[in-house]
């Protein structure tokens, strides 16, 4: 998502009040990607880039009793199909180089992978410790995968590491009742989980840093409500060491949604938009962040955080009700790529946008 440059207009949330969100005094704009690879009845929810021609999204077809897991690549002549070694509900997809990327989801006989080695996806297992809900990697090679039982609700999770050959349970030195609910990859010496930890009475966040040495715990400011009352991080961008959001979800706390900033010495709480709640936070390349809302009409929106203001945006109009589920920038240009899916009822059509 490298674009700040391009947002010139500001909406900012002052002092817990909304202002008007302006529209943008140039001509960029979230445009649809036409291509037969989204030529199917289902959804279109993760997108990942590792290059400016590596890059791969998924999504899936049928129902959880026949799932068809749809594989789209990105080439020099745009966006092609592949085909799945295993058919399967994905919920995430990592992109390290060329050479190695990720998805990770489930189905009815339970969690599974696959793994892309430069020339062919082959499925792998995945351990059965919950629902894989989140994987990342770094161009190095380095993976790691989070997982978890309602761990979002503060119930159990897990935190496995890709050793070369398949995924394994990894060692986190996390206080006790804590739950990991995201994870975002830099290198095998770089590596952030976020997440929540209660004392019985209240949860706070909490965010996890690995160096190459040891874990390094942050814990982050304000309240995330009370057990079974409580929001989530959903999604931790590292951008650098001095410079890392991590996106907080109230759910059924009474707390805001809110990005929460790493400066290398602190931390800060910046409120959304509206209080607009996110399902999904990206890197925008020039040291912002765009995160998706949640939206209810025909077009998809985006708010982008460039440090210091927020500016929104929508796609075009489509028939249905309109989410973007992810979006990645598109390194070597200035093109960030959405995925998501129009839901009608009587069909789901996956879609492609891009910001230039």
């Amino acid at each position: 998502m490298k674009r700040n440059t391009l947002l010139a207009s500001a909406a900012a949330l002052a002092a817990g009040t909304a202002i008007a969100l302006a529209p943008p005094a140039h001509a960029a704009s979230w445009g649809d990607v036409p291509t037969s690879a989204t030529a199917y009845d289902g959804t279109l929810d993760r997108v990942d880039f590792a290059g400016k021609d590596v890059g791969w999204a998924v999504g899936s077809s049928g129902s959880l009793f026949t799932p068809k897991t749809r594989l789209l690549r990105w080439t020099t002549s745009g966006w092609a199909t592949q085909t799945s070694p295993a058919d399967f509900i994905p919920t995430d997809i990592a992109v390290g180089n060329a050479n190695r990327a990720w998805v990770v989801g489930y189905s009815l006989t339970g969690m599974t992978g696959l793994y892309w080695n430069g020339t062919t996806w082959t499925k792998v297992p995945y351990p059965l410790v919950g629902l894989p809900t989140q994987v990342s990697a770094a161009p190095d090679g380095t993976a790691y995968s989070v997982a978890g039982v309602d761990a979002a609700a503060g119930g159990l999770s897990a935190i496995m590491r890709w050793n070369g050959t398949a995924w394994v349970d990894t060692s986190v030195p996390l206080p006790p009742s804590s739950a990991i609910t995201a994870v975002d990859v830099r290198s095998a010496n770089d590596v952030w989980l976020a997440g929540t930890t209660s004392n019985g009475t209240a949860v706070t966040g909490l965010v996890m840093h690995y160096d190459g040495t040891s874990w390094k715990r942050h814990d982050l400011p304000g309240n995330m409500g009370v057990p079974a009352y409580q929001g989530t991080l959903h999604r931790i961008v590292a951008l650098s060491p001095t410079n890392v959001y991590a996106l907080r979800v109230r759910q059924n706390a009474q707390v805001t949604n809110a990005l929460l900033h790493w400066n290398g010495t602190s931390w800060r709480t910046i409120d959304t938009p509206l209080n607009a709640a996110g399902i999904g936070l990206s890197p925008d390349g020039s040291g912002g962040v765009v995160m998706l809302p949640i939206t209810t009409g025909t077009r998809t929106q985006y708010m982008h955080y460039d440090g210091s203001t927020w500016t929104t945006l929508n796609g075009p109009s489509r028939t249905g009700t309109v989410q973007a589920t992810d979006a990645d920038h598109r390194p070597g240009t200035t093109a960030v790529v959405s995925t998501g899916t129009a839901t009608a009822p009587d069909k789901k059509t996956p879609f492609i946008e891009n910001f230039s």
